[in-house]
């Protein structure tokens, strides 16, 4: 076994899922960059291409707590960006399908069983400054994970 932290383990396998979308996998968009454990914004410059994603912890809090185990939750923020031209909102829209595809997969809806809940806040599509050449995108994520108390 890893010695990684749960809550690593469960964001790792998110990038990984994410890293998946491709028209090849079925997807409406291609990443031309592996995404992200920050949001990509931080390293933007005239070299980025887009479509960019990334990830951000947002928060990790105990909900409950037992004996033998105790169930956690972590919040992270997929943040992502496509290029503002005449047809942008699409391509906005269909990344933001494309998240929620690879995330709520019917084959594997928890994540290879490292997580007990899944669940998709509301994600907000305003423009990070106008007059910029990107559409963003937010979407919180909060992911419950269990972990096991030994004595």
């Amino acid at each position: 076994m890893t010695d990684k932290a749960k809550a690593t383990l469960v964001v790792d396998e998110l990038i990984a899922r994410l890293n998946e979308i491709s028209p090849a996998n079925g997807y409406f968009h291609s990443l031309p960059k592996p995404v992200m454990d920050d949001d990509p914004a931080l390293y933007f410059d005239q070299h980025t291409e887009l479509p960019c994603m990334g990830i951000r912890n947002i928060s990790d809090r105990v909900t409950t707590q037992s004996r033998t185990a105790t169930n956690q939750t972590r919040t992270v923020e997929i943040v992502a960006y496509v290029e503002r031209q005449p047809d942008g909102r699409t391509n906005q829209d269909k990344l933001l399908q494309d998240i929620y595809r690879t995330i709520f997969r019917p084959e594997s809806l928890k994540l290879n069983g490292l997580v007990v809940e899944i669940e998709a806040g509301e994600a907000q599509l305003d423009d990070v400054e106008l007059g910029t050449k990107i559409l963003p995108i937010y979407l919180p994520i909060t992911l419950t994970y269990n972990t096991l108390n030994w004595r």
